[in-house]
């Protein structure tokens, strides 16, 4: 018997190292991809770019654990929440896969549905027979699977919904470029990146400078960082800059998935080009912008109170982006969703 059970306990720690380990994982993708808001990600090893622990995550599944076990209190309580997981999980992959090979790489649907007319027949099957289980346990991951669901929509849809704000509220660059002076506003010496999703805009912390401390720099550099749909970007193609009068650039910085954003790296690529910074003399203003839920179409105001909670825990941008704490300035507003 003590063979079995010390046999158990390893099969069960190397299964929970990988659930662990492909947690950390996928919320690290979806964290670069815009699918979830930034979180603090520790990268453990020098050599390896996936080697990858979330705090924050490593938590969740330690309250969760915890939740479960003292939920069902045994194995066999457990069977009905486990069958629906790893039968939903099979079908969802199906699915994925199937969208991949039509979409992705193309293949024709003569090729794709005798392939998987087999195996998504399978899956639903299994999956169908457990869903006679779910007021015996199987909610349990039906609920986490909406939760999670709902929480990462509720990103997505608040965070393009700012987007358009910001950009139909904007004001396109080359006009504020068309209408500067020589001799106002004031310029000073050294360089202004300002970190904003749309470089094409001007964005709200340079107005706020321009309209409180009514200056300029000598260089004013528009920043945003971007992430591709794939694992990594070549170095040629990791930059993208656009020079135009009065001193100003736009400054485009693309990552894959699996790269981590550094700023001071990818400023250091930019004298490749041409285009030098010295960050003893570079002041980085970034956007604080306080989201607020207004009571406008009360459908959607729980979401909308998701979204500021949401935005309220993320990390903030000066150190996900790797940017010198004592470079920053912050310059900060109310917008309402």
């Amino acid at each position: 018997m003590l063979p079995l059970v010390v046999l158990a306990s390893t099969a069960t720690v190397i299964a929970s190292q990988a659930v662990i380990s492909g947690a950390f994982s996928l919320t690290n993708q979806a964290v670069q991809l815009g699918y979830l808001p930034r979180m603090n990600v520790r990268h453990t090893s020098e050599r390896e770019i996936g080697q990858v622990y979330v705090p924050a995550i490593n938590n969740m599944l330690l309250v969760a654990v915890a939740a479960t076990v003292l939920m069902f209190r045994s194995s066999d309580a457990l069977g009905a929440a486990y069958g629906i997981a790893v039968t939903g999980t099979m079908t969802v992959t199906t699915v994925l896969a199937f969208t991949h090979l039509r979409y992705g790489a193309h293949w024709k649907l003569w090729q794709l549905i005798p392939l998987f007319a087999v195996f998504f027949t399978v899956d639903v099957s299994f999956f169908s027979a457990n869903l006679l289980k779910v007021h015996e346990g199987g909610w349990y991951p039906l609920v986490i699977a909406f939760s999670l669901y709902t929480m990462m929509t509720t990103w997505i849809w608040g965070r393009s919904k700012l987007a358009r704000q910001r950009a139909s509220a904007g004001m396109p660059l080359e006009m504020l470029v068309a209408g500067l002076k020589p001799d106002r506003p004031v310029r000073v010496p050294g360089t202004a990146i300002y970190m904003t999703a749309q470089v094409n805009n001007v964005p709200a912390a340079l107005l706020h400078n321009m309209k409180h401390n009514k200056i300029l720099h000598e260089r004013n550099v528009l920043m945003t960082v971007q992430t591709a749909d794939v694992p990594r970007i070549p170095e040629a193609e990791r930059l993208e800059i656009r020079h135009y009068d009065q001193n100003f650039h736009t400054l485009r910085i693309r990552y894959g998935f699996l790269e981590e954003p550094d700023i001071p790296r990818a400023l250091a690529l930019a004298r490749v080009a041409g285009f030098r910074f010295n960050l003893m003399e570079t002041s980085f203003f970034v956007g604080r912008e306080k989201v607020v839920a207004n009571r406008r179409q009360r459908w959607l105001f729980p979401f909308k109170r998701l979204f500021v909670l949401l935005s309220d825990l993320a990390l903030d941008a000066t150190e996900f982006f790797h940017i010198p704490t004592n470079r920053v300035v912050e310059l900060g507003g109310q917008v309402e969703i």
